[in-house]
Formats: structure tokens, sequence, C-alpha cells
């Protein structure tokens, strides 16, 4: 499975799909939130696409599923599930307001929910562990690892669907890397994401170099201390 995530391997996610079975993937998804809308303190948010896919009696919509196709979500549904695997397998509620000052002195901090998914904080503490090698390892050999700093991260690289032909174009992407830090105590979840870049196949090769400028970036500006 650690090679599956640093490849990108759709087909052994097909695998993992086959060994749980289409209710508890169905579960799962629903469980991270990717059809509901995050609560996010800003106007016209929209949630994710899952309608006929993961209700449908046919294998292949689950198969499909499995690596991300046939369904979709929003960034700030993506952000909070994937935060999720390094908070104790909870999704909170993303925000801009912490507290409203009121002019005559008063103020009032709001508070926010926040769910369980359906991962223990074992299982998220795996994931986590798993991903950090697909940054040290899996996206540019070890070249683009950070030596004192762990760093949890996957790239996306997503076919568009033909809505006039049907299926996929054969030429058209979308890219989308993510990533948390340190990843064991992460302060920082950033999610980069390009609509049909042009010249590169591969998010890989669209994000790690800029992903990894915000790292460091933040890690130095913050002063964050190493974590190993």
């Amino acid at each position: 499975m650690q090679e599956v995530l640093n490849q990108s391997l759709n087909t052994g996610m097909v695998f993992v799909e086959q060994r749980l079975g289409k209710v508890k993937l169905r579960d799962y998804l629903l469980g991270f939130g990717i059809k509901d809308k995050t609560g996010i303190d800003l106007p016209n948010e929209t949630s994710g696409l899952v309608s006929g896919i993961l209700t449908s009696p046919r294998e292949i919509e689950y198969a499909n599923a499995a690596f991300g196709q046939g369904i979709a979500f929003t960034p700030f549904e993506l952000i909070r599930a994937l935060a999720s695997l390094s908070n104790g397998g909870n999704l909170v509620v993303p925000h801009l307001v912490k507290e409203i000052k009121y002019t005559d002195g008063t103020s009032k901090k709001i508070t926010y929910p926040t769910i369980p998914t359906k991962i223990t904080k074992a299982t998220g503490e795996e994931i986590t562990r798993m991903l950090v090698q697909v940054m040290d390892k899996g996206i540019a050999g070890d070249s683009k690892k950070l030596e004192h700093f762990s760093v949890a991260a996957k790239t996306g690289t997503a076919q568009v669907a033909d809505n006039i032909n049907g299926g996929y174009y054969k030429d058209r992407h979308n890219h989308s890397f993510v990533g948390y830090f340190p990843a064991y105590n992460p302060k920082f979840i950033v999610f980069l994401y390009a609509i049909n870049p042009k010249g590169v196949l591969y998010s890989a090769t669209t994000w790690t170099d800029p992903f990894l400028e915000i790292t460091k970036f933040l890690l130095n500006y913050y002063d964050i201390p190493p974590d190993r």
C-alpha cells in the first residue's frame, strides 16, 4: 500500500475498494463529509458531487470512486477531510473568524463544532506516516525531502470529463497537491490546484517546487522547531 500511494496507482485503490466492499467504501467516504458543506463563514459555499455514484448497484462506480473518478468535492471539503488524518479523526469547520469585537468594548468568541469521521486516531497516524514516505521518497525520489521536518503530502492528477462527447478528454487534466506539516503535530495544511495546466502531465511536476517554497517560508516565518 505504501507503493500504491507513492506511485498513485489507481489499480491499487481498486484493490482496496474490493477488499472493503461497496457499503464500507461508501460509509468511509461519506464519513469524511464529501457531500456536505463545511459551514465555512464565507458566502455561496457549494457541496461535493456524489449523487448517483455511491448509490449505484454497479461495481464500476465504486471502483472509479476509489481513486476519485466520478465524484468531486470542493477544495475546502478536501482540506477538512485530510486535516482529520492529523487531528485524531475529526472534521473541523474551516473558518476565518474566531472572535467578534463590538464597538461597546464587549466581544464574542465564536466556537465551531467538530464531527468524528470513521477513522481512529491510530489509523490517522498510520496514514500520516505513509504520506510522509510519499513526500520523502515517492514524489521525487529523496531529492525533495526536508531533512529536519516531516511533511505529509499527496499529489492528484485528475482527468477532465468531456461533457459534449462523453468520457474524458485525453489531453486535459487538473492538478492538485496537498500537504500538512510538521506531519505529526501540524501547524499548516496547504492545498494547491491548477485547472488544465499546459505542457505538464503530472501534478508532481506542476506543484512540488511551489509547495516546498511555501512550506519552507511558513516554517521559517513562524519559527517552527524541527521535528526530526
